[in-house]
């Protein structure tokens, strides 16, 4: 173990530095998140206005604590996102991320990706990093691969593509966070495409209540025992997407056919959250019964 520790350094110690990911804290603060999800939004309408003619763009949003480009060509998309002097963010940063349009250069099925980077200054000096495995990003690539079609065939036409579907399914099961924050917000990106294919409405709920029940289990995750917090891991990165983008492959007639074991499927792993949730309660009571066992031998045999 000592040996792969090793080569792991020595492996990233040769990295080039704008190849090497981008440490998660340095993005975990609330400018910075407030920063992504103004710039999904701002990628999101865009798509929802675009009429399918392709054509060249230059649009700029301006905020008080940051201002996002997006420089749209016929070969490929450029964002960039730039702190300005008045961030509250504690690392003053530039994001550049650019992807080719699909038709010139693809990946996966949607565009490839040409650039991730993000420049910095911490401790006087400038650093720059790769956004590529980001899981905080996964939304602004998402936005822009919509965007690339978007601009092709039409925002309500882009909507749904099972080829951006089984890309989020792809970067969900590739994810190396076990930060169960990020994954429920993948979670969520993932269930808004999903209701873009006008899914059952029983299986659409069942959807948004499981990730309901993830997101109840957040704040004391840590108390869920190894196989629980896997079991909630792996649901959000490969049992959900899997059984969906299969299910919305398939023809109308088989999906009429499975519905029912679709939905039976969602309703058994809501149920194990459930029991998790339950489980979680158990443990806050069993801890706040020994916090009141702990005060009562200190502060009752006091005597006047």
């Amino acid at each position: 173990m000592l040996k792969s520790i090793q080569e792991s350094a020595f492996i990233r110690f040769l990295t080039p530095s704008h190849k090497k990911p981008i440490d998660a804290h340095l993005l975990s603060d609330d400018t910075t998140s407030r920063l992504i999800a103004d710039t999904e939004r701002f990628l999101s309408k865009l798509v929802e206005k675009a009429d399918g003619r392709n054509q060249k763009r230059n649009l700029r949003r301006k905020q008080k604590e940051w201002t996002i480009k997006l420089k749209i060509k016929y070969k490929s998309i450029r964002l960039q996102i730039l702190d300005s002097k008045n961030s509250s963010s504690p690392v003053h940063k530039r994001i550049t991320i650019t992807v080719f349009r699909k038709y010139v250069k693809e990946e996966n099925g949607v565009a490839a990706l040409k650039e991730a980077t993000i420049h910095f200054l911490k401790d006087g000096r400038s650093h720059v990093r790769s956004l590529k495995d980001s899981p905080n990003f996964r939304g602004v690539f998402y936005q822009l691969y919509r965007l690339d079609q978007a601009y092709v065939h039409g925002g309500k036409q882009v909507k749904t593509s099972l080829e951006l579907l089984s890309n989020q399914e792809k970067q969900l099961s590739a994810s190396y966070t076990d930060d169960i924050r990020l994954l429920v917000e993948e979670g969520k990106r993932y269930v808004e495409t999903v209701k873009h294919f006008s899914v059952d409405i029983m299986i659409e709920n069942r959807l948004i209540r499981i990730i309901q029940h993830v997101q109840k289990l957040q704040e004391d995750f840590h108390f869920l025992d190894f196989e629980q917090r896997h079991t909630v891991r792996r649901m959000l990165r490969e049992d959900i997407p899997k059984l969906l983008n299969m299910f919305l492959s398939l023809s109308l007639k088989h999906q009429l056919e499975q519905k029912e074991n679709v939905f039976v499927s969602l309703s058994k792993m809501e149920l194990t959250l459930i029991t998790y949730t339950q489980y979680l309660e158990e443990v806050r009571l069993e801890h706040m019964n020994h916090l009141i066992r702990l005060q009562s031998k200190r502060y009752g045999n006091h005597s006047e």
